[in-house]
């Protein structure tokens, strides 16, 4: 193998190592948006169960006063 051939298995070495590391940084940033997506579906289900049980709530007080 020449010395050019040795460089270039090199830098392709290299840039391989670097990729790796950015498919990784990107794997666990993709995770933690998931989770904060997740959260957020939960605190909106939150929010439609509070605000149905106000809504039956205001439904049966203003039955009971007409």
């Amino acid at each position: 193998m020449t010395k050019q051939e040795r460089d270039c298995l090199q830098r392709l070495e290299e840039k391989l190592d670097h990729i790796h590391a950015d498919v990784e940084k990107n794997a666990k940033e993709i995770s933690k948006l998931k989770a904060d997506i997740n959260m957020g579906k939960g605190a909106v289900k939150a929010l439609v169960w509070v605000g149905s049980i106000i809504a039956v709530i205001f439904g049966l007080l203003n039955m009971e006063v007409k």
